[in-house]
């Protein structure tokens, strides 16, 4: 009984009641914490999953682009050697003094090597020392497709930058995945701890890791 208030005194606060207090309010906040890591957790799994497929196609669509233009080179190559043939063959007739086989070979200069010879021709060759030896100069002959290799190799250096791109963010997302299983590693082991500060420690380093987790995936593009 307290003498002054004729009231019974209240029994002191025990440390088993402090820690029972504490309890009360660490298991719900690790439940939160770990109910909303696993959320984290699915949408990185998620958007890494996106991300990676993108950078597939777009490193499918790299490689396409890059056979297309292997494709026409190796044409464009044998194009430019049976225009050199032709070539070679009608200086031969023509400098042995077969007219006849020298026309038939001229008539023969189509395509990409016609206007070349044109060319080439308009500067005399013949008599002009200072021309060049044969039209396959650059300047002269544009070799076939070439254009149309400088847009594939264009694009396909493009698709190749989103693959990379899409790649690193694939790889951040997955990163962001390794973060947050840290996360409910720490806080579902907090509770397992006798001592509180050992406790507490876990529980502090969990809420850190995922508050770093946290803001890195809002910092991640979205797919």
């Amino acid at each position: 009984m307290d003498p002054t208030t004729n009231t019974p005194a209240q029994p002191a606060p025990t440390r088993a009641s402090w820690l029972e207090r504490r309890r009360r309010w660490f298991e719900p906040a690790t439940v939160i914490l770990m109910a909303l890591t696993t959320i984290c957790t699915t949408w990185c799994s998620y958007e890494s999953s996106r991300w990676s497929g993108r950078s597939s196609g777009f490193q499918n669509h790299t490689n396409e682009l890059l056979r297309r233009s292997l494709a026409l080179g190796v044409e464009s190559n044998q194009v430019e050697t049976m225009h050199a043939t032709i070539f070679m063959s009608m200086m031969n007739a023509k400098l042995s003094g077969n007219q006849k086989l020298a026309d038939f070979y001229a008539a023969r200069i189509t395509g990409e090597l016609k206007p070349a010879y044109e060319k080439w021709l308009a500067l005399k060759p013949f008599e002009n020392t200072a021309a060049p030896p044969h039209p396959f100069v650059p300047g002269f002959y544009v070799p076939r497709f070439t254009t149309d290799i400088q847009q594939l190799n264009d694009q396909a250096a493009m698709a190749q930058t989103q693959a990379n791109t899409s790649g690193r963010n694939a790889s951040n997302y997955l990163s962001n995945t390794v973060l947050l299983a840290a996360v409910l590693f720490f806080a579902g082991t907090a509770s397992k701890f006798d001592q509180p500060h050992v406790r507490l420690g876990s529980f502090a380093f969990a809420s850190l890791f995922f508050l770093y987790a946290v803001v890195r995936m809002f910092l991640l593009t979205v797919a």
